[in-house]
């Protein structure tokens, strides 16, 4: 009976400031700040991650209610926790978004100041980059008024998944570049893919190769992604895509498209190269391939810069071939060779 008393009045405060001021933004400047962090930001599939919410400069905190989004198919929500005294509701899920809520009882004052406030821990399903993201913190004071802060605070967790040992792969044995896919495999820059296939001589796609500049260069701020078609851009991949799109080293098109499935060619991945290095070309570097003519102009600097640093090389017939689709074992040599890059 006491349990069904307190999530009745738990749900009566949530409910009631809800109605009243559910969509008031507090916008003071002494409005509280919210923090996210984890114990790790690296973890292996099956393993367990903790991410702690902290409050700063809280005001009477005398019942929350947060919401958060992560993906469902990278992680398992295992417990929420609150370190609060009070009495907390079962979260509440809904596709890829969990709200918690927890409320004090009878007439205690609420939090005051820097506040340790609980924590979500979630166990690690599937490999790649995934974002829990604390979106919105609605605070309900002692007097039972409320308001709605936006948080927009993410962390983002790599999960190194099950994947096939490089040396087992059927496909690269005898290739080319089959010790530097074994390396960058090793390094976790590339993976190979669960029917314990490689496929080197295949097409990367813009998605496929951000991911792996990002993860080459160590990256760490993004934003959102706003391309019209960012919906369509991998989960696995939408954390590094994002990361290189907020350092500059690779765009969207004209009409605001992003094309993450398109295979990317050789004179894309040099500008993309040029772009994350900082140096620049000897000025009396020219270009000798049959084909220079046909490198695009907004790609011929970036491609010379590439070349004279040894990142990337022609083909056979002293041939750049810029507008060929880059296979997946090129790819691999041109990170390697970036990763070795002394600058």
């Amino acid at each position: 009976m006491k349990r069904k008393l307190l999530m009745f009045l738990l749900a009566s405060i949530i409910c009631t400031v809800s109605f009243t001021q559910g969509s008031a933004l507090a916008l003071a400047a002494n409005s509280p700040d919210f923090q996210l962090t984890t114990d790790k930001l690296e973890l292996e599939a099956g393993e367990i991650v903790t991410l702690t919410m902290n409050g700063k400069k809280l005001n009477d905190m005398y019942a929350y209610e947060a919401t958060f989004n992560y993906d469902p198919s990278k992680l398992e929500l295992t417990e929420v926790k609150s370190q609060l005294k009070g009495f907390s509701v079962d979260p509440i899920k809904k596709d890829n978004e969990i709200t918690i809520a927890h409320t004090k009882v009878g007439n205690s004052a609420g939090e005051d100041g820097d506040v340790f406030i609980g924590t979500l821990t979630f166990k690690a399903k599937e490999s790649g980059s995934t974002i829990v993201n604390w979106n919105a913190m609605k605070v309900v004071n002692s007097q039972l008024q409320a308001n709605s802060y936006v948080v927009n605070e993410a962390t983002t967790l790599t999960i190194i998944g099950p994947m096939v040992n490089p040396v087992l792969f059927t496909d690269i044995k005898g290739h080319w570049a089959e010790k530097t896919i074994i390396e960058a495999v090793n390094k976790g820059l590339i993976y190979g893919y669960p029917n314990g296939k490689f496929l080197p001589n295949g097409s990367i796609t813009r998605s496929e190769f951000a991911v792996m500049l990002s993860r080459t260069l160590k990256l760490e701020l993004h934003d959102e992604l706003k391309f019209t078609d960012a919906s369509k851009i991998p989960n696995w991949a939408k954390v590094d895509v994002a990361k290189a799109v907020k350092a500059g080293f690779i765009q969207g098109y004209q009409d605001n498209s992003f094309r993450g499935d398109q295979p990317i060619t050789r004179a894309e991945i040099a500008v993309m190269v040029a772009r994350s290095v900082k140096m620049k070309a000897a000025d009396d570097a020219t270009l000798t391939f049959v084909d220079s003519s046909s490198i695009p102009s907004w790609a011929k600097g970036s491609v010379e810069l590439a070349v004279v640093n040894g990142i990337m090389q022609g083909s056979s017939g002293n041939k750049f071939v810029p507008n060929d689709n880059a296979t997946r074992a090129e790819a691999t040599v041109i990170i390697l060779r970036l990763l070795n890059l002394d600058i």
